[in-house]
């Protein structure tokens, strides 16, 4: 049994997938004010798609060191991640239901982590997830 398949079996979600989990765990505490906001993460909210955070700008003649280590920073990451969570699950009141809501829409999504002898399609991160694949 391949490594994707052990994962399926034991209902277990990659590392990727669970560090991106905890992100999203950790934005919904800074839009309640359980935590500190100290990325100074803003938060919009539309009729359409309900709470969005907003994702801070990088000036596009920055070098591909700063752009990376942008990439690479909570204050973005998690805002991507944020956006990427239905309005329905983020519209969870407790903490407890939320986490709730979360795993089972994580679940809808296929979770294939690159791994070494094996091809993947894509880079199984949720910010580069589209509906559609």
């Amino acid at each position: 049994m391949d490594y994707w398949k052990r994962l399926s079996h034991l209902k277990l979600m990659s590392l990727q997938r669970r560090r991106e989990r905890y992100v999203i765990l950790v934005m919904w505490k800074t839009y309640h004010n359980v935590v500190p906001n100290s990325c100074n993460i803003k938060f919009v909210e539309t009729a359409r798609h309900g709470t969005k955070a907003v994702v801070p700008s990088l000036s596009k003649s920055s070098s591909m060191r700063n752009q990376t280590l942008y990439d690479s920073s909570f204050a973005v990451r998690g805002p991507k991640l944020w956006n990427k969570v239905p309005s329905n699950v983020k519209a969870e009141r407790t903490f407890d239901n939320f986490k709730i809501s979360l795993s089972k829409f994580l679940a809808l999504i296929p979770d294939n982590p690159p791994v070494s002898g094996y091809t993947s399609s894509w880079s199984n991160s949720l910010v580069d997830y589209t509906p559609s694949r």
